[in-house]
């Protein structure tokens, strides 16, 4: 027998990360997409939204952060479990956040789970195992570069095609919003800077590390932790296909370790698709877990599959 399709609300379906939500839960085989017309989000919560919201078995926020944050409390107040892909609840407290590998599924009587950041998710990904061995300093330089779908959809000069192709510049420098959820998150100081390319999807970090440990020590820390994490492939050297365009679409996040230290700095890298893995596809991922569904329910085969089929 054919089991029901959870409805899952979503707000913001015409956004970059909302249009992949929603073409996520379209070929999810138990959810199905409630889009919220863009007047009725535009209109902010009224009874008649709140009427539709609680026909559903969660709410997926794809908006700015204020309106994310007035719809959220709207939506709790109303019994309606919500989560949110916006930065606006993920330093608060009494919220799940949802790096589902990190922090597991969200426990019991959880009311609104906080999606990462995209550079927080590879950030994460490659220095949390790392920091909590002991094994790396809780100083850090990371360095991101991302496509230009990361920025939105609003319209730009810097976002250009004549300023932007064939050009690529740091932007948001000392005051990129995600500097604060990666500092907390990881427990540790850093120094980030972010830099703009010419592609739409795709994302990379290249973290220095200060270690008195060999490099190989570190790639066999990180290997081991994710051992049994099918969507995050760590590398055996960063030449072995650490570039975006093999985790564009996918939820992979593929991470290496350099294997030289000079002065006793180490470089890690992370690559993920920012609209995927850094935002939508984890969103899933979190939603599977928290209605009780299988954790890959959905999501696209891991990276080792995929090359084991070629």
């Amino acid at each position: 027998m054919q089991q029901a399709h959870l409805p899952i609300g979503l707000l913001g379906a015409s956004g970059y990360a909302g249009q992949v939500l929603h073409a996520l839960l379209m070929q999810h085989p138990r959810m199905r997409p409630v889009v919220f017309e863009p007047a009725m989000v535009r209109e902010g919560p009224s009874e008649r939204a709140m009427d539709l919201a609680r026909d559903c078995a969660a709410v997926a926020l794809a908006l700015p952060d204020e309106a994310a944050l007035t719809w959220s409390d709207a939506l709790v107040a109303a019994g309606v479990k919500v989560i949110d892909l916006s930065s606006a609840q993920r330093l608060a407290a009494g919220v799940h956040y949802g790096q589902p590998e990190l922090f597991g599924a969200p426990p019991s009587g959880t009311k609104v789970v906080s999606n990462p950041g995209c550079y927080p998710t590879a950030s994460l990904l490659v220095l949390a195992p790392l920091l909590r061995a002991g094994l790396i300093a809780p100083q850090i330089a990371i360095h991101g570069a991302s496509g230009t779908s990361g920025a939105g959809k609003a319209l730009r000069e810097d976002l250009h095609f004549s300023e932007l192709f064939g050009n690529t510049f740091p932007y948001k420098v000392g005051s990129h919003k995600h500097i604060d959820e990666i500092a907390t998150r990881l427990g540790a100081e850093i120094s980030f800077v972010t830099q703009l390319l010419p592609i739409v999807r795709g994302l990379a970090i290249t973290a220095f590390v200060r270690t008195e440990h060999a490099p190989a020590q570190l790639h066999a820390a990180l290997a081991s932790h994710w051992a049994d994490a099918p969507w995050i492939t760590v590398l055996d050297a960063p030449d072995q296909g650490l570039g975006v365009r093999g985790v564009v679409d996918t939820h992979d996040a593929v991470l290496a370790v350099g294997p030289v230290a000079h002065g006793g700095l180490v470089p890690v890298f992370a690559t993920i698709d920012n609209l995927m893995r850094g935002a939508a596809s984890q969103a899933l991922h979190n939603l599977n877990l928290w209605l009780g569904l299988p954790a890959g329910l959905g999501l696209p085969p891991p990276r080792s599959r995929r090359l084991a089929n070629m």
